[in-house]
């Protein structure tokens, strides 16, 4: 096709704006399951302490007509304990690059510090529920360290046999209980519906309320094919395939599955959420580090321990393939 002469084709133009997207698109994700469904609790020192307690367990009770009572043994409570761990990150950007104009984003600090936000929350759920961590008291030049929620798994209730243990590992280095030992090694297995309702009953008898079952995907695809609860249906009238589960009604009580992306990869968590919170001794804030140069300077930090209220009341489910 002919072009008529003289006229102005963009191959030939200075100055033409860049087509060039006003956003900024980022699909890392940011849910934090763990802790977003966890409590919060206040710690007033790196060592944060507190106590668990529970009735001794029924039995027969029959006293003859005047019989003169001597006192009852009673169980004292049981202290556990965590270290505040320091979660931070720090941004620099130049004063030249605070004065640019930018697409997708107001000042490049702002944007930075927003996703530092994002981060941290991130790290303090992969700190919770990903590696077996042991809580650490640390020391001079050595970071302090919040337990991980498994090594609280394997405590007993008070006034119990010590086969009351609310986990399951087959094998390898097993936890205390009391934040001091990380879980390791051990032969997987296969996760079954078997062992979750292993895991509901043996909560039922401890006297927890389990609300939710938290896994990585692999395990959440594994649970919605389990019997009975995850066939595969077709939906007439709206044209959907349902093939996944979210809600398990056991012979105990009504859970939850969710999937986490930092969940621990051989493990499934049987968690009774109210049982669990994050403790900060500072919560998350922003400060000027010092300005020795021609740029702004901002850290932001979180000081936060994982406070395990009665780990009895959940179930960790270890050794998974």
């Amino acid at each position: 096709m002919a072009i008529p002469t003289n006229v102005t084709e963009t191959f030939d133009r200075v100055g033409i704006k860049p087509s060039f997207a006003d956003v900024i698109y980022n699909i890392s994700p940011v849910e934090t399951p763990f802790i977003s469904n966890a409590g919060k609790s206040t710690a007033t020192q790196t060592l944060h302490e507190w106590q668990t307690d529970a009735l001794e367990p029924a039995g027969a009770n029959a006293q003859v007509e005047g019989h003169t009572y001597g006192l009852d043994t009673r169980a004292p409570t049981v202290k556990l304990q965590n270290y505040t761990q320091i979660t931070a990150k720090a941004v620099g950007v130049t004063g030249t690059d605070q004065a640019v104009s930018n697409y997708g984003r107001g000042q490049e600090l702002a944007y930075q510090m927003a996703k530092v936000g994002k981060e941290l929350k991130r790290d303090i759920e992969f700190a919770n529920i990903n590696t077996s961590n042991a809580k650490a008291s640390g020391s001079s030049g050595t970071a302090r360290e919040s337990g991980s929620i498994d090594t609280y798994y394997g405590g007993n209730i008070p006034g119990t046999a010590t086969t009351a243990l609310n986990y399951y590992k087959n094998g390898g280095t097993v936890p205390t209980g009391n934040g001091s030992t990380a879980e390791a090694g051990g032969t997987d297995v296969a996760f079954t519906e078997d062992l979750l309702k292993d895991a509901l009953k043996k909560c039922y008898e401890l006297g927890g309320e389990p609300s939710v079952v938290l896994m990585n995907s692999t395990h959440k695809q594994t649970a919605s094919s389990f019997n009975g609860i995850a066939t595969n249906t077709n939906n007439i009238s709206d044209k959907r395939v349902v093939g996944a589960v979210d809600i398990y009604v056991s012979d105990f009580s009504t859970v939850s599955f969710v999937p986490d992306r930092y969940q621990n990869a051989n493990r499934v968590d049987v968690l009774d959420m109210s049982k669990w919170a994050i403790a900060y001794l500072r919560p998350f804030q922003t400060k000027d580090l010092s300005d020795t140069s021609d740029a702004s300077q901002k850290l932001m930090l979180c000081e936060w321990t994982m406070e395990a209220r009665n780990p009895n009341a959940s179930y960790g489910i270890f050794n998974l393939a």
